[in-house]
């Protein structure tokens, strides 16, 4: 039963809500399930969302791409067990600054402090070990006592939401109950000093570069994304006529109908049109990005750090001079206001499009190409986009987003089997937008578990399960022919059906035209299923990689 008395507990689901979460992803224990009778009561008092998950690494890959949409997420698990099963999920988040909270249920302080030997520990009456393994996958750890939890508690959340990295949060069950006043006022976020001579001198530079550049471009990444400067971005190259790329890991954050887009930037597997505008810049500016061994074709990036603006969530760096404590924000808004003093020059350029996905080459036999062709022209405005590792994320590279859509797939992390819980928790961060995931049989295979809690809360996304014979992105890279590559046969309509008890539109997709008219469709008032039938050796329709 919910406690008579307000407590820590409840302090913790009211400073989640003030900051924008609105759903605690997670699976319940034994340490945990006095804490979920006030989530419960929260539910019905204030709307706040318990999400029960099939186990607690689909529940974090969910909250990563709960977080990934922009808001603030939460998981919850039950110590030892619980938490070391989710913690891949964190590690991901981690490495793509998705901001999730994670909170684990422990046995009572009274319990640890005689030093007990409790079950899902390692039977030594030690409590520590599973904090220590969080600490290199969260950004900051909390372990709350009764004198500690709301300074902690408040110190743990708005450090997350600074960094848009994971926190850790360690509630003993009889902390959880443990009564306490309720905030008084909101939380506010941590501020950033920016030195005005730092600031000066970064604006001198920007206007020596800047001034002098006749070919300006700019490279979006991820961390653009994560910390709201996408919308900035799109205006400076609107407005300045400026070219533009995102990586690999960034598709989405900018608009990418905009006349300056010139493709995804991937090393030297990118297309040539996109190459010669950001490699061939005489300033290129970088926003947010990570160039890893996936989303560089094994680093073959071309830039010369002189001609670089390198601008990182807190930092900035020109020509190897480092601007420290200057926020992506506050650099970009010094960027924007320096371009358009100059941008007269730049008015005129023109850019080349970049090609799509290409057509199939035979027009009436369905294969990898006709799905592609047919699902990039047929999305919509606002969609959100996820892809799994494989053949999808790779295809994903050619996607040309429409106007406002989110894509999201692991592309650093890496994790097969990620985007499925993902698409759970992006559908729920979103409830009124048009979800659409791309998983294939080797992924589907590792979360496949979750389909049904699709059906049991009632989300209708839009599935498509490439079914081609094992890890085809694996024999990409080695081992064609080998068993090792292989996966065991599954009838997954049939999962589908029995998991949706006829809750979901399911079929067997293997014709042209079949993908389009599925994402044509205006109404949907069930989750739509389709199981995709490919070739087991037919490769990548974008080349990322090549065997």
């Amino acid at each position: 039963m919910p406690s008579e008395n307000y407590n820590i507990g409840c302090y913790l689901l009211d400073r989640l809500q003030q900051l924008g979460c609105g759903h605690l992803f997670g699976v319940p224990g034994d340490y945990n399930l006095r804490f979920l009778d006030d989530v419960m009561a929260q539910e019905k008092e204030k709307g706040f969302k318990w999400v029960g998950c099939a186990n607690e690494l689909n529940a974090a890959y969910a909250a990563d791409g709960y977080g990934k949409c922009g808001k603030l997420a939460a998981l919850l698990t039950t110590y030892g067990v619980g938490e070391l099963s989710a913690l891949n999920g964190i590690a991901g988040a981690m490495a793509e600054s998705s901001p999730v909270v994670h909170i684990v249920g422990a046995p009572a302080l009274s319990m640890q402090n005689q030093r007990l030997v409790m079950h899902h520990t390692l039977g030594e009456g030690v409590f520590q070990d599973f904090v220590k393994m969080s600490e290199p996958i969260t950004c900051a750890q909390g372990c709350l006592t009764p004198e500690n939890a709301k300074r902690e508690i408040d110190r743990v959340l708005v450090t997350v939401v600074h960094q848009k990295k994971p926190g850790f949060l360690l509630l003993p069950a009889d902390v959880a109950i443990v009564a306490c006043e309720p905030p008084t006022a909101p939380l506010q976020p941590l501020s950033v000093h920016i030195d005005k001579e730092t600031l000066k001198v970064f604006q001198d530079r920007v206007e020596k570069m800047l001034g002098n550049s006749a070919t300006p471009a700019l490279l979006a990444g991820y961390l653009c994304d994560r910390f709201r400067c996408g919308g900035a971005a799109n205006e400076l190259v609107e407005s300045c006529n400026i070219p533009f790329a995102v990586m690999v890991l960034g598709k989405g954050v900018m608009d990418e109908t905009l006349p300056q887009y010139v493709g995804t930037y991937c090393g030297s597997a990118s297309q040539d049109v996109t190459k010669a505008a950001v490699e061939e810049a005489d300033v290129c500016i970088h926003i947010g990005v990570k160039f890893h061994d996936f989303g560089s074709a094994s680093f073959t990036q071309k830039f010369d750090a002189k001609r670089v603006i390198d601008i990182q969530p807190f930092h900035t760096t020109i020509d190897g001079q480092f601007y420290a404590n200057l926020p992506m924000s506050a650099a970009l808004e010094v960027v924007a206001a320096v371009a358009k003093t100059h941008c007269k020059k730049w008015a005129s350029r023109v850019f080349n499009k970049p090609e799509g996905i290409k057509a199939p080459t035979d027009p009436s036999k369905f294969d990898a190409h006709h799905f592609w062709t047919e699902f990039a022209s047929n999305l919509m405005p606002n969609d959100i986009v996820l892809t799994d590792q494989g053949t999808a994320c790779c295809a994903g590279v050619g996607l040309l987003l429409p106007k406002g859509c989110i894509y999201i797939s692991q592309y650093l992390w890496g994790s097969i089997g990620y985007a499925l819980p993902a698409t759970l928790g992006a559908q729920l961060a979103e409830p009124n937008r048009r979800v659409v995931l791309v998983v294939g049989d080797g992924a589907s295979q590792m979360t496949i578990q979750e389909l049904g809690s699709f059906v049991r809360y009632g989300l209708k996304p839009v599935i498509f399960l490439l079914n081609n014979d094992g890890y085809v992105i694996e024999r990409v890279i080695h081992g064609w022919n080998e068993p090792y590559n292989d996966i065991t046969s599954w009838d997954y309509a049939q999962i589908m059906r029995g998991m949706s008890r006829g809750n979901a539109d399911v079929e067997v997709l293997k014709e042209v035209g079949a993908a389009a008219r599925v994402l044509q469709a205006t109404s949907r008032d069930k989750l739509v299923f389709r199981e995709v039938m490919l070739g087991r050796h037919e490769t990548p329709v974008y080349q990322l990689l090549k065997r």
